[in-house]
């Protein structure tokens, strides 16, 4: 089921990234990298401030065996929402920004050079995507989710073997 989940969150970023082409889907990765840099930067502050308002299951979390080990899940859980707050934020903000300069990139025509790099391109949007969702869904107490994700070798290397994204994440 992850393994479908994964394929189809790809595909749709390919499609994406094939529709912009290879300018536009390199400013969009820029501005990806971007966020993830200004949320690594600030996320300790509000993650202090989101605790009384993040509702993480306590008492379920101490039943279920994670399938990957976490030391602390209920502060990763406020430190990867507060990363992902802050991400969805500044990465909407420069969305409305790349968008506003949209005219200069339809005007000329793309290539198919151009759509198939965009698309490749985009597949690193689709990544970083499917990182943080399955590490979001990792920290989730369920011993359904958690068994599937013990099952599946793909969602593992999506949460711990990315390179420089897990390293940072990990050491949230």
């Amino acid at each position: 089921m992850l393994v479908l989940i994964v394929i189809v969150v790809v595909l749709l970023f390919m499609m994406t990234g094939f529709h912009r082409g290879l300018l536009a889907s390199v400013l969009h990765l820029a501005s990806t990298f971007f966020a993830l840099w200004l949320a690594r930067q600030f996320y300790q502050s509000l993650s202090e401030r989101l605790k009384l308002f993040l509702p993480f299951p306590k008492t379920q979390a101490y039943d279920v065996d994670f399938a990957l080990a976490f030391n602390q899940p209920e502060s990763r859980f406020d430190r990867l929402f507060a990363v992902l707050l802050i991400v969805l934020v500044v990465k909407t903000l420069m969305y409305f920004v790349l968008n506003g300069f949209e005219q200069l990139f339809i005007n000329q025509r793309l290539g198919l050079w151009s759509r198939l790099l965009g698309a490749s391109i985009s597949i690193g949007s689709a990544i970083v995507v499917l990182h943080f969702i399955l590490y979001f869904v990792a920290l989730y107490p369920d011993s359904g989710v958690q068994a599937h994700i013990s099952q599946s070798y793909m969602t593992q290397w999506f949460i711990l073997k990315v390179p420089i994204l897990s390293e940072m994440t990990l050491n949230l």
